[in-house]
C-alpha cells in the first residue's frame, strides 16, 4: 500500500448502513466509496497530488498511481530474484554493522561483484573468445573445498587458466595463524567447477574467476536496497535482519562457508551520523528509546507544516503557472498570426509570378499545339479509313465451309447461345446435378430434334425450372425481409389496360394450383410426365410476381422491372398458338423451333432475377479490375520498351564519340612523327588546321544524325508502335497476363459476347468459348443489295489537296452514310466456320486495312491469332458438317410422339396406386367387377372401360341427393369457365379437342379416388381436422341448407380443394395434366394407415396382411394368431 506523507495508508470503509439502492460517488483509484461529491472531489485531488510515496522503494513525490506501479515493480524484481544468492547476501547482511541502508548496500555489493555462488547462473568466456552459459556447481579455494575436504587432484577437471596471476594474488591462510579470524582472500585466487546449460550430458569444467562474468541485471545496488529493505529493521542504531527472515530461510542453522569456502568478510563499523565515536551498546536502550519518541513527534509536527505549506505553495505556483501559460499561449498565437500574414502576403506574390509565368509558357505552348494539331490532322486526313465496298483494292476472301446439323440451319445460332448461357452460369446454378459432363452440341440437338420424354429436354428443363424456383424463393425471403410500407408515388405500377389484363391471368394461374391441387406450384412433383404442364402454368403465371409490395425491391434489385419485362410474358403475348399447343400436346412432341422459344424464355427469365444481376454486376466488375490490371503490365513493358531504346541510342553516341577520339590521336600521332622526320616542318600549321577542321565537321555530322535520331525516337501523338522490337516479358508476367485475359474472357461470357468484328459483306465473325472454330453469321436483316456491290473510288474523285479535306470537315473514322434504294435482302440466318488455321491466315490477308470494318476485323483476328491456333488444334470438322442424308433431314425426327409412351407410364401406375389402395383396405373401386376395370385398364380397351364406368358405377347413396352436391352440380359450369379460362388464356378462347384416351384415363383416375374412403385422404386435398370437430362440419351443413333455402346469395357453397380437383380432372386435355392430378392424389393418401404398412398392437411387427384385422374406431391393426384367444379366418 503506498504511503501518504510517509505514513500507512488507510482506506476509508463503506458506510455500514449503505442502502443497496444509494447512489454514491465510486472513486476507481483507490475503489472507495463516498456518499458526498465534496469528499469524492477531494480523494480524486489527493490521489493525483504528489504526496505519495512508495513503501519499497521510499520514492516520493509521486501520486497515488505511480506509487502503486512502483510498489508493483518492486514486488516483480523481488520475485525474479535468484535463490542461490539469497542466502548469501543475507548472511553477508548479517555480518555487517553498518547504521545506513546506502553503505549496506555498497559493502556488500563490493563484496559480491567479484565473487560467484553455488547454483547461479553466469557467462563463461572460452579460448576462443565464445560465451557460453554455464551453472555453477562448487567453488574450489586454494586449499579446500567448500565441503571442507581437500583439493582433489589427478581428477578428470580441466582447468582453463592463460595467466600467472594465481601464485602473485594468493596469499598463505597460515601466516599469522594465532588471529582468530583471518583476512578474506582475494576473488581472482578462486575457481569454479561449472557446466553448460544447453547440453544436457556434457561434463563439468573448472574456470578461473576472470573466465566469469554476472549479467548485470541480476545483482545490482538498486535491487540490494530493495532486498534489504525487505529482510532488514533498524535497532539501536544499526541495521539488523528481521527475526521473520532470520526463522523464515533458517539462516542461524547455516554459517557462510557452506556458500563460499572462505572466512565471512570483516566489514568496518559506521557510526550514525549525529553520535560520537562509541559503538551504539554503550548507549542506554530508555533513553534512545525516548530520544527516538521525540523525534518521532517533532518529525510529524515538522510534515504537517510542511505539507501545508506545500498546498499554499503548490495552489500559488499552479495559479502563477496557468497565468503564464495564458499569456504565452497569446504570444504565440499573435506571432502565429503575424507569421501568417506575412506567409499569405509571400505565397500571394509567388502565386502571381507563377500565373504570369504559366500564361507566357501557356501561349508558347499553344502555338506548338497548333502546329502540331495541323500536321496531324493533315496526316490523319490523308491515311482515313473508308467505307469497306469503296476500297479499290479488294481482295478475295475465302470460303468458309458451311455449318450443317441435325438443326434447322436458321436456329444454329440461338443453339449457340443456349449453349453459351449453360457454360457461363452453369457453375453457379448447379448445372453438373443434371449434367454431370456438361451440355454439348449433341446433347443440345438431341434434346430439341428427339421426344424422348426421359431425354436431354427433360432433364434442361428440370435445370431451369429448378433454378427458377429456387432463385423466386430467395427473392420472396429478401422481400419478405424488406417490406416496404410507405412507398413514393415514384415506385408505383402505372398499369395500363393490357397491363392489368395480363396481370390478372397471371394471378388466376398462379392461384389455380393452390385452389385445384392444394398447394402452390413450385410444390407440385415435377417429373418427365408432370413437367408439360408445370411448365405451362409457369409461363401462364408469370408476371403475376409484380405487384405494390414488391415495388421498391423490384426497383432497387431489377432496375425497375416490370411486367412487360418478364420474357415469359413476352412469350405468351408473341406466341398463343404454342401455348395453345400446350394445352393438349406434352413439350417433346413440340417443333425444334417452339422448344428453342421456350429454352430462350426460361433463360431470358433466369437473368431478370436479381441473383443473376448480381453476378453479372460483379463479372462487370472483375472485368474491369482485369483489365485495369492488363493495362498497368503493358504500361510498364512500353515504358521498358523506350527506355532501352533511349539507351541503344546512347551506347550508338558514345562508340562514335570514341571512335572520334581514336581517330583524332592516331592524327596527332602522324604529325608527331612527320615533324620528327624534319620533312614538314616549314608547313605544320597548315595540316593542323586541316585536321582540326575535319574534326568539327564530323563533329558537326554527328550532332546532326544525333538529333535526327532523338527526333525519331520521340513518341507522337498516332498511337504507332517503336520502331525497336518489344522487350519480352518474363515468364511470371507472361503467366500473369495469360490469368487475366482468361479472368476478362470469363467475365464477358456472363456479362456480354461480342462478335470479333463484321467484314465487307457484314458478315459477323465469333469466337466462342464453348466451340473449338472460327464462326462465320451471314445474317441479311437490314441490307439491302446496294449495300454489298462494290463501289470502287476512282483516282480523280478522291480530293486533290490536304485543304480541301480539311474543309470537308470530316476527321472522324465513321463510315460515311450513303442513300440505299435498292431491295432489301431476303436471306434466312446461315452459319459457316473455318476449319484450319491456313484460312484464317488467308483471311488475315484478304481482309483491307483502310476499310472501317475490316481493320478492326484483321486487329481483333491477329490479337486472338495464338488463342485461335490453339483452337484450331483440336477443331472437329464433322461436329458442325454433318453427312445425314438429305432424304432423313427432310422428316424430321419429332414426328415420333411421345404420347404413346406416357400413356402406357399412366395406365401402369393408375392400376399401382388401386392396387396399393386395394390391398392396404383404404378402399375399393366402385364397379361390379374390379378384374375386369384392371383388365381393360391395363389393355388400353378404354371401350368397355368407358361402358364399365358408366353402367356398372356403384355410387354412394349417400353421396347422390345431398343438396350440397346439387349445389355443385349447378356450378359446375361456373367452374368450368372458370379454370378453362386460365388453361386456353394464351389460346384466344378457342375450344381444344380433348383426346378420348385422355378422357378416359382421367375418368379412371376419378374413379379411383371415389373408391378411397374420406377417412384415408389427407392434406392437400383432404380436410386434417375432418375427426378433430366434426360438430362443427354438421353446424356448418345445417347453415348452408338453411341459407340456400332462404335462397339469397350468401348460400353460395364454398367448394373444397378435393370437389375442385374433381372437376379439374374432368376436364383435362393433355396426359400431363392428369399426370399433376395423379400426384396430388397419391400425396393426399394416407399410407400409414395402409394394411400393409399396419403394425401388429400386440407383437409389434408389420406384414402378414391377409391375418391383420384392423379396429373400426381406432385403426390398429392385430394379428388373428396374436390374439387370446386365437381366431380363425372363416
Amino acid at each position: 500500500m503506498p504511503l501518504l506523507h510517509r505514513r500507512a495508508f488507510v482506506r476509508q470503509r463503506p458506510p455500514a448502513d449503505l442502502r443497496p439502492d444509494e447512489e454514491v460517488f465510486l472513486c476507481k483509484i483507490t475503489h472507495e466509496i463516498f456518499r458526498s461529491y465534496d469528499e469524492f472531489f477531494e480523494r480524486t485531488i489527493l490521489c493525483n497530488s504528489l504526496v505519495w510515496s512508495c513503501s519499497l522503494t521510499g520514492r516520493t513525490g509521486l501520486t497515488y498511481l505511480e506509487a502503486t506501479d512502483s510498489e508493483r515493480r518492486a514486488r516483480l524484481s523481488l520475485q525474479s530474484f535468484s535463490v542461490s544468492l539469497l542466502h548469501p547476501l543475507l548472511h553477508l547482511a548479517a555480518h555487517s554493522r553498518c547504521c545506513r541502508l546506502t553503505e549496506l548496500c555498497e559493502v556488500v555489493y563490493a563484496f559480491v561483484k567479484d565473487r560467484f555462488f553455488p547454483g547461479e547462473t553466469v557467462d563463461v568466456v572460452g579460448r576462443n573468445g565464445a560465451r557460453h552459459v554455464c551453472e555453477i556447481l562448487q567453488v574450489l579455494s586454494p586449499h579446500s573445498s567448500a565441503n571442507g575436504r581437500s583439493k582433489p587432484s589427478g581428477g578428470d577437471a580441466i582447468v582453463i587458466s592463460d595467466s600467472d596471476e594465481e601464485s602473485e594474488a594468493f596469499q598463505s591462510p597460515t601466516v599469522n595463524g594465532k588471529k582468530r579470524k583471518k583476512k578474506p582472500l582475494s576473488p581472482s585466487v578462486f575457481k569454479y567447477m561449472v557446466r553448460m546449460m544447453k547440453a544436457e550430458h556434457s561434463e563439468p569444467f573448472t574456470v578461473k574467476a576472470n573466465h566469469i562474468s554476472r549479467r548485470k541485471t541480476s545483482v545490482s545496488k538498486e535491487r540490494l536496497k530493495l532486498l534489504f529493505k525487505q529482510h532488514c529493521e533498524p535497532q539501536n542504531g544499526t541495521i539488523v535482519l528481521k527475526s521473520s527472515t532470520v526463522t523464515k530461510y533458517r539462516l542461524s542453522e547455516q554459517s557462510f562457508s557452506q556458500f563460499f569456502p572462505d572466512e565471512p568478510p570483516l566489514f568496518p563499523f559506521s557510526p550514525p551520523a549525529k553520535g560520537g565515536r562509541g559503538s551504539p551498546g554503550q548507549a542506554s536502550s530508555s533513553l534512545s528509546k525516548a530520544a527516538e519518541e521525540k523525534l518521532k513527534l517533532l518529525q510529524q509536527k515538522d510534515d504537517m507544516a510542511a505539507a501545508a505549506k506545500d498546498r499554499v505553495r503548490l495552489k500559488k505556483e499552479k495559479e502563477d503557472v496557468q497565468e503564464a501559460r495564458r499569456r504565452e499561449r497569446e504570444d504565440r498565437e499573435r506571432t502565429k498570426e503575424d507569421q501568417r500574414k506575412r506567409f499569405e502576403e509571400e505565397k500571394l506574390k509567388r502565386r502571381e509570378e507563377k500565373e504570369r509565368r504559366k500564361l507566357e509558357k501557356d501561349r508558347e505552348r499553344e502555338k506548338l499545339k497548333e502546329e502540331k494539331k495541323k500536321y496531324a490532322e493533315r496526316l490523319k486526313l490523308w491515311s482515313k479509313p473508308r467505307e469497306d465496298m469503296e476500297c479499290e483494292d479488294l481482295r478475295e476472301l475465302p470460303s468458309p465451309v458451311p455449318v450443317r446439323t441435325r438443326l434447322p440451319p436458321h436456329l444454329f445460332g440461338e443453339a449457340l447461345m443456349v449453349l453459351e448461357f449453360l457454360r457461363a452460369f452453369g457453375e453457379v446454378l448447379a448445372l453438373k446435378d443434371e449434367f454431370p459432363e456438361g451440355v454439348s452440341l449433341e446433347v443440345l440437338e438431341e434434346a430439341l430434334v428427339g421426344s424422348d420424354p426421359e431425354g436431354p429436354l427433360c432433364e434442361l428443363l428440370f435445370f431451369f425450372l429448378s433454378a427458377i424456383f429456387q432463385a423466386l424463393d430467395e427473392e420472396q425471403e429478401d422481400v419478405a425481409k424488406e417490406q416496404a410500407e410507405d412507398l413514393p408515388e415514384a415506385l408505383d405500377d402505372d398499369h395500363d389496360a393490357t397491363q392489368s389484363a395480363l396481370s390478372a391471368v397471371a394471378s388466376l394461374a398462379a392461384s389455380w394450383p393452390q385452389l385445384h391441387q392444394g398447394c402452390g406450384l413450385k410444390q407440385l412433383d415435377l417429373d418427365s410426365c408432370t413437367l408439360s404442364e408445370i411448365l405451362r402454368l409457369h409461363i401462364l403465371a408469370s408476371g403475376a410476381g409484380c405487384y405494390h409490395g414488391n415495388a421498391k425491391f423490384r426497383y432497387q434489385k431489377q432496375g425497375g422491372f416490370t411486367l412487360m419485362d418478364d420474357p415469359c410474358v413476352e412469350l405468351r403475348l408473341a406466341e398463343p398458338l404454342l401455348l395453345k399447343r400446350l394445352t393438349s400436346t406434352s413439350v417433346y412432341d413440340l417443333t425444334p423451333e417452339e422448344k428453342l422459344r421456350i429454352l430462350k424464355a426460361l433463360m431470358g427469365k433466369l437473368l431478370t432475377l436479381a441473383s443473376s444481376r448480381d453476378l453479372i454486376e460483379d463479372c462487370v466488375e472483375d472485368q474491369r479490375s482485369a483489365k485495369q490490371e492488363l493495362r498497368e503490365i503493358r504500361s510498364e513493358q512500353h515504358r521498358r520498351d523506350r527506355e532501352e531504346a533511349a539507351l541503344r541510342v546512347r551506347l550508338r553516341k558514345e562508340e562514335k564519340l570514341r571512335e572520334q577520339e581514336t581517330r583524332m590521336k592516331e592524327k596527332e600521332e602522324r604529325l608527331k612523327e612527320q615533324e620528327i622526320k624534319g620533312g614538314l616542318c616549314t608547313n605544320s600549321e597548315a595540316p593542323v588546321k586541316h585536321l582540326i577542321e575535319e574534326d568539327e565537321e564530323q563533329k558537326s555530322s554527328f550532332n546532326k544524325i544525333t538529333d535526327v535520331n532523338q527526333i525519331d525516337n520521340q513518341p507522337t501523338s498516332d498511337p504507332k508502335p517503336l520502331p525497336c522490337p518489344p522487350t519480352l516479358l518474363s515468364a511470371k508476367e507472361q503467366e500473369k497476363v495469360r490469368e487475366l485475359q482468361q479472368r476478362i474472357q470469363k467475365a464477358a461470357s456472363c456479362t456480354c459476347l461480342l462478335p470479333l468484328g463484321r467484314d465487307r459483306l457484314y458478315r459477323r465473325y465469333w469466337l466462342l468459348p464453348s466451340a473449338s472454330t472460327l464462326f462465320v453469321e451471314e445474317d441479311g436483316f437490314g441490307l439491302t443489295e446496294d449495300m454489298l456491290r462494290p463501289r470502287p473510288r476512282p483516282a480523280q474523285d478522291a480530293p486533290a489537296t490536304v485543304e480541301e479535306e480539311l474543309s470537308q470537315g470530316s476527321a472522324g473514322t465513321s463510315p460515311t452514310p450513303f442513300s440505299t434504294c435498292g431491295p432489301p435482302v431476303k436471306c434466312l440466318n446461315q452459319w459457316f466456320f473455318y476449319t484450319s488455321m491456313e484460312e484464317v491466315d488467308l483471311l488475315i490477308e484478304a481482309l483491307n486495312p483502310r476499310g472501317h470494318r475490316e481493320s478492326g476485323l484483321r486487329e481483333a483476328l491477329l490479337q486472338e491469332r495464338d488463342k485461335l491456333t490453339h483452337l484450331m488444334q483440336s477443331c472437329d470438322r464433322t461436329k458442325y458438317s454433318s453427312t445425314d442424308d438429305l432424304e432423313c433431314r427432310s422428316v424430321p425426327e419429332w414426328t415420333s410422339a411421345a404420347e404413346h409412351v406416357m400413356e402406357g407410364r399412366l395406365r401402369d401406375l393408375l392400376l399401382d396406386i388401386e392396387d396399393r389402395i386395394h390391398q392396404g383396405t383404404l378402399g375399393t373401386l366402385k364397379v361390379m367387377d374390379r378384374r375386369v376395370w384392371r383388365s381393360a385398364l391395363g389393355a388400353g380397351n378404354y371401350e368397355l372401360l368407358c361402358s364399365d364406368g358408366r353402367m356398372n358405377a356403384r355410387v354412394d347413396p349417400t353421396e347422390v341427393d345431398s343438396p350440397v352436391h346439387l349445389r355443385v352440380r349447378d356450378r359446375l359450369q361456373e367452374l368450368r369457365s372458370d379454370s378453362g379460362s386460365v388453361a386456353a388464356s394464351s389460346g384466344g378462347g378457342t375450344p381444344q379437342l380433348v383426346s378420348s384416351s385422355v378422357r378416359i384415363l382421367a375418368q379412371a383416375l376419378s374413379h379411383i379416388e371415389q373408391g378411397i374412403e374420406r377417412r384415408f385422404i389427407k392434406a392437400p386435398l383432404g380436410d386434417e381436422d375432418s375427426k378433430k370437430d366434426p360438430k362443427p362440419k354438421k353446424n356448418k351443413r345445417k347453415d348452408e341448407d338453411q341459407a340456400s333455402d332462404d335462397g339469397s346469395d350468401s348460400g353460395r357453397v364454398i367448394k373444397t380443394v378435393l370437389e375442385r380437383w374433381r372437376e379439374s380432372l374432368q376436364i383435362c386435355t393433355s396426359l400431363s395434366q392428369v399426370f399433376v392430378h395423379l400426384s396430388s392424389l397419391e400425396r393426399s393418401v394416407l399410407w400409414s394407415r395402409s394394411v400393409l404398412n399396419a403394425r401388429c398392437r400386440i407383437c409389434r411387427r408389420k406384414g402378414d396382411a391377409d391375418n391383420m384385422l384392423l379396429c373400426d374406431s381406432c385403426d390398429r391393426g392385430h394379428h388373428t394368431h396374436c390374439l387370446r384367444p386365437r381366431l380363425k379366418v372363416g
